[in-house]
């Protein structure tokens, strides 16, 4: 038997279609009750181990390629996330901005940094250790529950930015009435762990 070809499965969505779809989801999340987010107070209150940490302009808070023991939730201040490619050129991938968290999906999932992040303003951040919050896990702490439903909302934006960054990208969404390429699975879903994963 010969090989399937795999095919782009965004061939078929044209962006229309794509924010029609988005349009809905957005209208129906309006109807549901808003997630009540976590204030820094609250976070240093109920996890003793966390600390305030402030970072100068150029800073690298994480290297791609270290273990994740941590993620930060930054208060002040804009975070730059950066990798270098093949060819040994930086290049930026994504900002991060007060009120929202770092680095919380490799800590997570225990994988290794997949990018950088460096300080692009003088940023204050609260660093949450990855043990401490395992502890109220496992102990059934209500306030870990609200995190991880906080945490588990991150997650869906993220997805929602993803699939619309994936559906824009030139080289997996060919120009309309062009045959459409193999897409290459594996650099599609590193450029996606790349963005996600940090």
């Amino acid at each position: 038997m010969h090989p399937e070809h795999v095919t782009n499965p965004f061939a078929k969505c044209r962006q229309d279609r794509y924010d029609i779809a988005m349009a809905a989801v957005a209208k129906a999340r309006k109807k549901t009750a808003p997630i009540v987010t976590i204030s820094p107070a609250e976070l240093l209150r109920e996890l003793p181990g966390s600390e305030s940490v402030i970072y100068q302009v150029g800073t690298v808070i994480f290297r791609v390629g270290t273990k994740a023991e941590s993620c930060y939730l930054i208060v002040k201040g804009t975070v730059e996330i950066l990798k270098k490619t093949k060819g040994g050129k930086t290049i930026s991938l994504a900002h991060v901005k007060a009120g929202e968290f770092l680095g919380e999906m490799a800590m997570l999932s225990s994988e290794k940094r997949s990018a950088s992040a460096t300080a692009q303003t003088a940023v204050t951040a609260i660093v949450i250790q990855h043990a401490e919050f395992e502890s109220l896990l496992s102990q059934q702490h209500p306030f870990a529950g609200r995190l991880s439903l906080q945490l588990s909302n991150l997650l869906a934006t993220r997805c929602h930015r993803l699939l619309r960054l994936i559906a824009n990208q030139p080289d997996l969404v060919p120009p309309r009435g062009k045959k459409s390429p193999p897409v290459g699975v594996r650099t599609a879903l590193n450029h996606v762990y790349t963005l996600w994963a940090v």
